[in-house]
């Protein structure tokens, strides 16, 4: 029984979604900068934190590979004689 009663309840708010899509005839909205500032911001955001990310992900196995073989030149001698 309910779900009868859910399934009516979605298509009727379908409905009405269709009728507010295609039967209004005019729409006057005027949105400004106001919240075109903060989309910016935080866009620039996004994008420095995804190439942050990528740098990351590229930099630092190169970074451990170059301290492991940095380890491993301070432990061999350079100059040992026979």
């Amino acid at each position: 029984m309910k779900k009868i009663k859910l399934n009516f309840l979605i298509k009727l708010i379908y409905l009405q979604v269709l009728a507010n899509l295609f039967f209004i005839a005019e729409v006057n909205a005027y949105v400004g900068l106001g919240p075109l500032l903060p989309i910016i911001g935080t866009v620039i955001a996004y994008v420095f934190i995804g190439i942050i990310t990528i740098f990351g992900f590229v930099v630092y196995p190169f970074r451990l590979i170059h301290k492991k073989f940095k380890k491993i030149k301070i432990k061999t001698p350079k100059n040992e004689k026979n």
